[in-house]
């Protein structure tokens, strides 16, 4: 017995030091993967990188030391896309649990907040696809999606088909300076993507498979949806809202939900406390955030 003891004092010691190691080296590669695509960056835009004013206006400080500044235009383009359940080919015969991911696109705006107050009453985390909006009005909303626990992903810096789709070299720049701009803001280095519009969009002038190349070399997911609330359609309402998604959850065992956060998606927030109960009601489904383990539903085979 003294010596069964002595041997167990000295294995769970250990094993706990084994189990710290192991987490020791998962987070040093995770810090060495993020130091690598920061010093990519700087490398590929200079030591100084965009930077935003008080007034939150964009600075950008040049080779000669003198700043150029631009100034957004605010104009928002609809999404094209009419698909409301892809083909996308995910497991439907799985067994247990259901998994819900509420998204949200195009924010943030003056419904957010609202939006975040409303996921915190009913303890649900989701997914922003956010766009770059550089106004001071909106760095707190950022800073509060990321500090609430919910995913921060990318929709495009300005959302302009014309100018995101016009070549592979215009979407990497915009690529590029919204994910800049998101890590300055939030200190977060997003790893999710969604194309405006979807990757099915018929409106890009490049493929978009090359597009879908870019990110994976920037070891970025994309995800398109299975469910769509259809509140970007003419006479979408609350009931519309609503019935788009709960009736549609069923016929999957992972959905993830298309809705828009905008100032004139009014009824997309009316609707969502009984949308979340009407999920949360639902045997053996729960709503969770997009994660590196998510399964993506994509519109587009790789």
């Amino acid at each position: 017995m003294i010596l069964a003891s002595v041997a167990a004092a000295c294995l769970v010691p250990t094993c706990i030091c084994l189990i710290l190691a192991v987490r020791y080296d998962r987070l040093r590669t995770e810090y060495e993967q993020n130091k690598a695509n920061l010093e990519w960056y700087r490398d590929r835009f200079g030591n100084e990188m965009t930077i935003l004013a008080e007034n939150g206006e964009e600075v950008t400080v040049l080779a000669d030391g003198q700043e150029a500044s631009t100034s957004q235009s605010g104009e928002f383009e609809a999404d094209y896309s009419d698909i409301y359940i892809s083909g996308a080919t995910n497991p439907e015969d799985i067994e247990g649990t259901r998994y819900v991911y509420l998204t949200f696109d195009d924010g943030p705006s003056s419904s957010t907040d609202k939006i975040l107050d409303i996921l915190d009453q009913y303890n649900v985390k989701a997914t922003f696809f956010v766009c770059g909006k550089p106004d001071e009005k909106y760095t707190d909303i950022y800073k509060r999606i990321v500090e609430d626990g919910h995913t921060l992903g990318m929709h495009s810096y300005s959302h302009k088909y014309s100018q995101i789709y016009a070549s592979l070299d215009s979407f990497k720049d915009d690529f590029e300076k919204l994910r800049i701009f998101l890590y300055q803001t939030t200190e977060v280095w997003p790893e999710f993507y969604r194309f405006p519009g979807g990757s099915s969009n018929g409106v890009s002038k490049v493929d978009m498979h090359e597009l879908i190349s870019f990110l994976d070399e920037q070891k970025v997911t994309f995800f398109d949806w299975n469910v769509s609330a259809g509140d970007d359609k003419a006479g979408a309402n609350k009931d519309t809202v609503y019935a788009n998604i709960v009736n549609n959850i069923p016929k999957f065992k992972h959905c993830v939900v298309l809705m828009h956060d905008a100032a004139d998606k009014k009824y997309t927030v009316e609707a969502l406390p009984e949308i979340i109960e009407a999920i949360q009601a639902m045997d053996d489904t729960v709503i969770v955030p997009i994660t590196g383990d998510t399964l993506p539903v994509q519109h587009i085979k790789k």
